[in-house]
């Protein structure tokens, strides 16, 4: 109801009691030989009472060449009430709630241009000017000052007989904010010649509100209105689709954002055999503002109502898909438009669908396209949208556009080739596969190729079986001595190529034996498990994974696990005792031929043991083996209740490390060795592998030294009475006077007394403590002695 209301008072104050002008163009008509008619229509706000009253009567008409600007003539025309005519604002479908409208006055004279006068090569232009505009146009500076010219080009009248274009429709000039507008006023030539139509500035003339109008026509060039900030030709009203004009057709276009009058000027050039001829400038005021009727809405989903969010429909071309198109206009009847953009005319497979269809508050349609071959790589095929109702003042409208795309049948997957059965020196059985599934709709067959000596490739068979996963080849004499070649290539339902596969001849086959396997590493895992890794083979023919297990210095393996997938390339062994036994694993390959591989480079894991020796620790651990490049270095890590594990050293050749620098604030100390792979494109197949070995804890027993006396005289040098805990882990002190007072007690083992009680010092006197300590192994210790204080 609010939009309503300010839709009336808005246009109101557009039209109540206003004379201004508002738009118009000269026309000039060729009769034959030098008979002309000048016809001037001029738009001017409606006023109460008769438009006579208003619209000017006589006006002058000026015609001056081009170039020059010199004068040749000016012609007097009279208006008559007979050649009004009144735009109103409003439908004719709805109750009329606005009165706002427009008057378009016709001015008609018939005149002789001598053509033999009028002969200039420069070509002439009638005009006609007067003052004013609206003042509360929006887009140029100073509106109520600025006046209009009407103006037109015609060319030399005695080499070109010519008649300039002239509209059919009368101009609309009301626009809906958000609306979709489109209109055209249908110019036409009545000598067929072409015309290209733009938006060029409008002209301001030479009259002001001191002088309106001027019975002597006056000459060019005319000065042209000045555009506010943000305004342009390209765009005399902003919004989501500026004001634009189609160059061949004149539809004018328009999507406007904000409420506000505002003058264009459109020219529409005539060309003839290529070269211009003449132009008309039809000037025209636009009112833009908030109609009390919401745009309908449209939307696309599929057949079971999914939205779709993008703008492009993809069909695949194997699927018969059907899609709904929907317009919503919950106040109106409504009338949907579709239109389909160019297709090939060779394509035989076309949408079903209904152009046009209608409604009230809704109205829906289908579009049906069965997908077929033809349709794969056609550009996306646009679908135009455009959903109109009945809406006053005017009918709002919606245009949108979505495409549809056909999306390829997917390729047939590229087969592996993964071994072959040779037979009598002359039979050859191929077998091949892949993870794809056999029963494949989109496959058709495969194309077998062979070749010999690696040339002269040829389709020898065509495989319509997928799940076969093999082929026989019983035309290969001597192939020990011809090398045979073979690969495939998919073909799916609509003849496209899949990618080639793998080349497989009979030298490889002769020569093939799977690769030895390398384990990646052995390392203990959490302290109580060891844990396997290995790359995934390169092996096209892979059929299972043998893992084999014994104790280090034992050759017996036994057979720990079977895996029948490539990509299973880790394993977690649970079944270990990590801090006694060491644990060696290989690693051998089966391919689907059966062809077993070599024993797997062995690789056993480290069992690392300690002894704790006064003030340092022992380690002792055996060498990590399975790295094809060896060990670039044993790292010796530690941690204590205070600190992390990090790096303290590294350990020898001799697989032993003596660790001298222990932190004598614990008394609690963990180790690990890690190795480290040898670094090196020829010393590994890894790079940067490690492995660590179990995490031993080794105990300091504690020690506590007290000293007999301290001087608290503030001189910096023994002024507290500090005692010195080694690996201790908790400590309580108590020390007191010779008459048994408690002045100082802590729990904290590394305080110091600063020889002050309640904050004042205590005198200078032999003084008693009493000390109970733990260490971290779990013995519990206690003493007591005497110091002295010394001042």
């Amino acid at each position: 109801m609010k939009t309503a209301l300010f839709y009336i008072l808005f246009l109101s104050a557009l039209t109540a009691g206003a004379t201004h002008l508002v738009g118009g163009c000269i026309e000039l008509k060729w009769n034959g030989g030098d008979s002309y008619t000048i016809r001037v229509k001029v738009l001017r706000d409606c006023e109460n009472g008769n438009p006579g009253a208003y619209f000017d009567d006589p006006i002058i008409v000026g015609i001056f060449e081009k170039g020059t600007n010199a004068k040749k003539n000016q012609f007097s025309l009279n208006f008559s009430k007979a050649n009004d005519d009144t735009l109103s604002f409003t439908g004719d479908n709805c109750a009329n709630i606005i009165t706002g409208c427009t008057h378009i006055a016709t001015y008609t004279q018939n005149v002789t241009l001598n053509s033999n006068f009028y002969n200039s090569n420069n070509g002439y232009y009638l005009s006609w000017q007067r003052c004013c505009r609206n003042g509360i146009i929006n887009n140029i500076v100073n509106p109520g000052d600025a006046s209009m010219a009407l103006y037109t080009e015609v060319p030399n009248l005695k080499t070109v007989k010519n008649s300039s274009p002239r509209y059919i429709n009368n101009p609309v000039t009301l626009l809906c904010v958000n609306n979709l507008f489109e209109y055209n006023m249908n110019f036409v030539d009545d000598d067929g010649d072409f015309l290209r139509f733009t938006f060029i500035d409008p002209l301001n003339g030479g009259l002001d509100r001191d002088q309106p109008s001027s019975s002597i026509a006056l000459p060019g060039p005319y000065p042209t209105v000045v555009y506010k900030p943000g305004y342009s030709n390209a765009g005399p009203i902003l919004g989501s689709i500026p004001l634009e004009i189609d160059s061949n057709s004149g539809l004018i276009k328009c999507n406007p954002s904000t409420p506000g009058v505002y003058v264009a000027s459109i020219r529409v050039e005539e060309f003839r055999f290529g070269v211009k001829i003449g132009e008309v400038r039809l000037e025209l005021q636009f009112s833009v503002t908030i109609c009390p009727n919401n745009p309908p809405l449209s939307s696309v989903t599929t057949i079971n109502d999914i939205l779709i969010l993008e703008d492009t429909v993809r069909i695949p071309v194997y699927e018969n898909v059907c899609f709904k198109i929907r317009g919503i206009d919950l106040e109106d009847s409504i009338y949907l438009q579709i239109r389909m953009g160019e297709l090939d005319s060779s394509i035989k497979s076309r949408p079903v669908f209904d152009t046009l269809v209608t409604g009230v508050k809704s109205v829906q349609t289908t579009v049906c396209w069965q997908g077929t071959c033809e349709l794969e790589g056609i550009a996306p095929v646009p679908f135009f949208v455009n959903l109109r109702d009945n809406g006053c003042p005017i009918a709002r409208n919606m245009e949108s556009k979505f495409y549809v795309k056909f999306t390829p049948m997917p390729k047939v997957p590229s087969t592996d080739l993964l071994c072959m059965t040779l037979a009598e020196l002359k039979e050859t059985t191929v077998y091949f596969g892949d993870s794809s599934d056999p029963a494949d709709p989109f496959f058709a067959y495969y194309l077998v190729y062979r070749g010999t000596n690696n040339a002269n490739f040829k389709v020898i068979d065509t495989l319509f079986n997928k799940s076969s996963r093999l082929f026989f080849d019983p035309n290969t004499p001597d192939y020990h001595k011809i090398n045979y070649g073979y690969y495939m290539v998919g073909v799916n339902r609509c003849g496209d190529l899949g990618q080639t596969s793998d080349t497989l001849s009979t030298f490889e086959q002769l020569a093939f034996i799977p690769q030895k396997q390398f384990l990646k590493f052995v390392s203990v895992s959490n302290n109580t498990n060891i844990e396997l890794a290995w790359p995934q083979t390169p092996e096209r023919d892979f059929a299972k994974y043998f893992l084999y297990k014994t104790t280090n210095g034992n050759n017996n393996f036994t057979q720990l696990k079977i895996f029948e997938n490539s990509t299973d390339t880790l394993y977690l062994d649970t079944d270990v005792d990590v801090a006694n036994t060491s644990y060696c694993y290989h690693l051998v390959m089966l391919d689907t031929c059966d062809n077993l591989g070599p024993i797997g480079k062995i690789a056993c894991s480290m069992v690392l043991k300690g002894t704790a020796l006064p003030f340092k620790n022992s380690l002792g651990f055996n060498a990590y083996e399975g790295w094809q490049g060896g060990v670039e270095e044993y790292r010796i890590m530690r941690s204590d209740p205070a600190t992390p594990f990090s790096k303290v050293g590294n350990a020898s050749t001799a697989l032993r490390y003596m660790d001298e620098e222990l932190n004598f604030n614990e008394g609690l100390f963990y180790y690990f060795v890690q190795a480290k792979e040898q670094n090196g494109l020829s010393n590994g197949p890894f790079f940067d592998a490690q492995s660590v070995s179990n995490t031993i804890a080794l105990y300091q027993a504690p020690f506590l030294y007290v000293p007999n006396a301290f001087t608290a005289n503030g001189d910096g040098l023994n002024d507290q009475f500090q005692w010195v805990p080694v690996f201790v882990k908790d400590l309580e002190i108590e020390i007191f006077n010779r008459w048994g007072e408690k002045v100082f007690e802590s729990k904290d083992k590394l305080a110091q007394w600063d020889g002050k009680y309640k904050g004042d010092p205590v005198q200078a006197d032999i003084y008693f403590y009493k000390i109970a300590y733990s260490g971290y192994e779990g013995t519990r210790k206690s003493t007591s002695g005497s110091f002295t204080l010394l001042r």
